[in-house]
């Protein structure tokens, strides 16, 4: 089915109301040896806040996720309901650096649930722990497709 290319506000109608009942998406990166490899994440997206979508993520910088996102820092993350309404949201993503943590933590624990979350049922030590990370994403191109109609698209526009 073909998507219709629309301003950001009218694809976020569509799109923001799926994030907020899916929460959770599956995230694909691709590594140094371009093979992909796919994770369910819980992005905490703020959508008006910057010039484009831009959001936060729990993330554990394992070897793997370090790797893939140092070698490619792009990134596509996929929601689907049961009633089969999708949203594709392709992003850039980079870690939080560690002196920032605290107000990645604080940000995401804002939000209120589902969609925020307390990151302490991850990291009980809290934002210093050795294994907590965080990665910011900045959306690029987004589709927002209801179930059985045409996809909405968004693509940031080049400079």
């Amino acid at each position: 089915m073909a998507t219709t290319l629309l301003p950001l506000p009218e694809v976020l109608e569509t799109a923001a109301p799926i994030v907020e009942r899916v929460v959770w998406c599956t995230i694909a990166t691709a590594g140094p040896d371009g093979q992909p490899r796919t994770r369910l994440m819980h992005p905490v997206w703020s959508w008006l806040d910057d010039d484009v979508p831009t959001a936060l993520v729990s993330a554990r910088p394992t070897p793997v996720k370090v790797a893939h996102l140092a070698a490619n820092p792009r990134v596509s993350c996929f929601y689907w309901d049961p009633a089969h309404d999708t949203l594709a949201i392709d992003a850039t993503a980079e870690w939080v650096p560690a002196d920032r943590r605290a107000d990645a933590w604080d940000r995401i624990a804002a939000v209120p649930p589902p969609v925020g979350f307390d990151p302490a049922i991850i990291w009980p030590d809290g934002p210093t722990s050795d294994d907590c990370g965080f990665l910011a994403l900045r959306a690029h191109r987004i589709v927002a497709t209801p179930a059985g109609k045409p996809g909405l698209r968004w693509v940031e526009p080049t400079p």
